[in-house]
């Protein structure tokens, strides 16, 4: 057996080990996160008095200050019947707004309502208050590096309902209500 062709084989096999061995710790730390942002959502299901479905939709009209639900809902990558009940139930409470657009009758404009931009400030101020003290046991020279990395991996997701294949026997369905 030529001694150059084993050690590359070597190489590649602990190449493979060590992938694989990240691609674990990555999932180990990923199953921690999620269990402390499901335990810091189940203590506070009601986002200063709204789901978190209705936070982040009120965030991201917040964002777009004048917007549609079309719109809306390719930012929140969201089916627009989804999206229209969420919008439907903040018109409901005086959170939002909607406006028929003149130029097309079809469209209606989204926008906060002075109690939805209260509602906004709280929100932020509550959640500047949590991620304050998260930082704050982060070194700071690393701050940018956590933001960057949860960048990376929120826009890195597939656009795919299911994390495992119809093969292995075991379908798990991820919702997209909430994002």
């Amino acid at each position: 057996m030529n001694v150059s062709y084993y050690n590359s084989c070597i190489m590649q096999l602990s190449r493979k080990d060590a992938g694989t061995e990240k691609i674990k710790e990555f999932r180990k730390s990923l199953r921690k996160l999620e269990r402390k942002l499901a335990e810091r959502l189940d203590g506070n299901a009601a986002c200063c008095g709204v789901t978190v479905a209705q936070c982040h939709t009120l965030l991201a009209i917040e964002e777009r200050t004048h917007t549609t639900i079309t719109e809306l809902a390719a930012e929140l990558e969201l089916d627009k019947s989804t999206l229209s009940r969420t919008i439907e139930n903040l018109v409901g409470t005086g959170l939002v707004s909607r406006e028929t657009n003149a130029d097309n009758r079809r469209s209606q404009h989204i926008r906060l309502t002075p109690e939805g931009v209260k509602t906004i400030s709280a929100i932020h101020e509550q959640s500047n208050d949590f991620f304050t003290t998260v930082f704050a046991d982060i070194p700071s020279s690393k701050h940018h590096i956590v933001i960057e990395g949860l960048s990376l991996l929120a826009n890195s997701f597939p656009h795919t309902s299911a994390c495992c294949s119809e093969d292995a026997g075991i379908k798990i369905k991820i919702g997209k209500e909430g994002k």
